[in-house]
């Protein structure tokens, strides 16, 4: 346990006594699917297509559309916990052969 003295050597203070607050989804860092890709040693149309059908929270889209002679395309940002029940889902222990 960690435990801390003030100046007088008195009083000890405990650093482990409150649990820090989860973060909540909008405050984590998001991540483009290419990161995710590098890390997890895929292509990142796979790891794309694994977030294809993916709305949960954590996973931020932003679709660019009507750009005159281009087609339309969207971003995909992903954050860890979302990266997390992903690749836990997708690396099922049922799902390998």
């Amino acid at each position: 346990m960690n435990l801390l003295m003030n100046r007088d050597s008195r009083h000890l203070r405990n650093d482990w006594a409150m649990p820090a607050p989860a973060m909540q989804p909008f405050e984590e860092q998001h991540y483009p699917v290419s990161y995710w890709a590098s890390r997890w040693g895929f292509s990142a149309k796979v790891v794309r297509d694994w977030f294809r059908d993916e709305y949960g929270p954590g996973v931020l889209r932003l679709p660019h559309t009507g750009r005159r002679n281009k087609r339309d395309y969207t971003t995909i940002m992903v954050s860890a916990s979302a990266a997390a029940r992903v690749y836990a889902k997708r690396t099922a222990q049922e799902l390998v052969n």
